[in-house]
């Protein structure tokens, strides 16, 4: 059966060399070519072997028929098919395939991981299939015999990838092609989004010889490529041989230990401390006596009077209180018996700012910090202290405190009038 395919190879290729008169008709030729080769090894393939032995000679009543046209081959019903133990591996571009399986395809990941070269023999497994191709993963190789290496293929390897994907030297120098002329790759957008390539990566370029627009990207390398650094030769700080007695001595004298580190190193007592005795405190002798306070039984703290609160010597004065609105009727009405003029501001910034104008005529200011915005109570500090006013910052809203801190920034106020003789 073989016999008569390969007679029916070589008329096809016979009737095709006739019609060859152009260089499209040469290429049309090469590629029936391949397709007639591809037939030539699945019919070996598919063909089954027989055995010496099962040959029958043919008698003199039944002579050989002759070869027909390949259409007159007679077809069995159930082709036997013998199931390869492996298959011949054929380098590509990127990645590669099997001679004998089509639509076959094994990943450039795969290659690499098995070092593989064209024409091993390798055991498969598929991994996934579909109408378009066949994915293999590489279980071993099992023959080397028929591995050569493509000369068609050129691979630039460890190229360094910089701005915008532009590829002009690799590790060990610049790129340069087959006659050795430096030249440079630009990315396309596509390859730069799939292999998400960035400035310092390290990337492997193939292309298939006399063709340079077959060049493109076939493997990325995991890490990124740092520039050595290298350093100007100082010869003043070469070290000088040394004499070979000097060295022994004093490796002699260094390997000799003293055993400080070792008793540093032993494990020391934890040495318990002493308890120290517990002092009592004595009860005072001298008893105390009670507070004499003008409150009722029952009544807060808050409410105490200690000291009674005279405003008589500061009639006339004008007092600014800034914060805690809703005590201003209070405030006013008692200030309104000592003769004081009140003037009391809203906590916010837009009310505080009212004491640039009054901030001339006014003798102490007085802030409720907990009742107050601190926009504006940084803008009446800076008043106060601009204009040299008393001023004081209560953080307590209750009355008592409030009339005790305004009765101290008067009577500062008051001191330094009659210091500095101003009415």
């Amino acid at each position: 059966m073989m016999q008569q395919i390969m007679e029916r190879a070589k008329e096809l290729v016979a009737g095709k060399l006739q019609i060859v008169e152009t260089a499209e008709d040469w290429e049309l030729l090469l590629e029936e070519i391949r397709g007639i080769d591809e037939w030539v090894q699945l019919s070996r393939y598919y063909t089954p072997r027989v055995h010496p032995q099962e040959v029958l000679q043919p008698t003199k009543e039944e002579q050989p028929a002759s070869p027909g046209p390949l259409t007159e081959l007679p077809k069995s019903d159930e082709p036997i098919v013998e199931q390869r133990y492996a298959y011949t591996f054929v380098r590509e571009l990127k990645g590669g395939s099997l001679r004998e399986w089509p639509n076959s395809h094994i990943s450039e990941k795969e290659i690499r991981q098995w070092n593989l070269e064209h024409g091993m023999e390798v055991r498969v497994q598929i991994i996934h299939q579909d109408h378009r191709r066949t994915s293999l993963e590489v279980l071993a190789v099992v023959a080397t015999d028929q591995m050569k290496t493509l000369e068609q293929r050129i691979v630039f390897e460890k190229c360094i990838v910089k701005n915008h994907g532009i590829i002009e030297s690799t590790v060990n120098g610049p790129l340069k092609d087959e006659t050795g002329k430096p030249f440079y790759y630009a990315t396309p957008v596509e390859d730069m989004r799939f292999f998400q390539l960035k400035e310092g990566q390290l990337v492997d370029l193939v292309m298939w010889k006399g063709h340079p627009e077959t060049l493109t990207i076939a493997w990325k390398y995991p890490f990124q490529y740092e520039e050595p650094i290298v350093q100007p030769f100082d010869p003043s700080t070469e070290s000088k041989p040394t004499d070979v007695t000097a060295e022994m001595a004093v490796t002699s004298v260094s390997k000799k230990s003293t055993g400080r580190y070792a008793k540093q190193m032993k494990r020391k007592p934890t040495v318990k401390k002493v308890r120290q005795p517990r002092r009592i405190r004595e009860k005072k002798q001298q008893p105390m006596t009670p507070l004499v306070t003008t409150s009722l039984p029952g009544q807060p703290i808050d409410y105490v009077d200690k000291e009674p609160l005279e405003f008589a010597a500061f009639k006339g004065m004008r007092l600014v209180i800034v914060g805690n609105e809703q005590q201003a009727p209070v405030y006013r009405t008692f200030f309104a018996e000592t003769g004081i003029e009140l003037i009391h501001l809203a906590g916010d910034a837009q009310s505080a700012k009212k004491i640039a104008c009054l901030a001339q005529k006014t003798d102490a200011i007085v802030v409720i910090t907990s009742r107050v915005s601190h926009a504006a109570s940084a803008h009446v500090i800076a008043q106060a202290k601009k204009h040299a006013i008393p001023f004081a910052m209560e953080r307590l809203d209750g009355r008592r405190s409030l009339y005790t801190a305004c009765q101290r920034q008067l009577e500062k106020a008051r001191l330094h009038k009659l210091k500095t003789g101003k009415s």
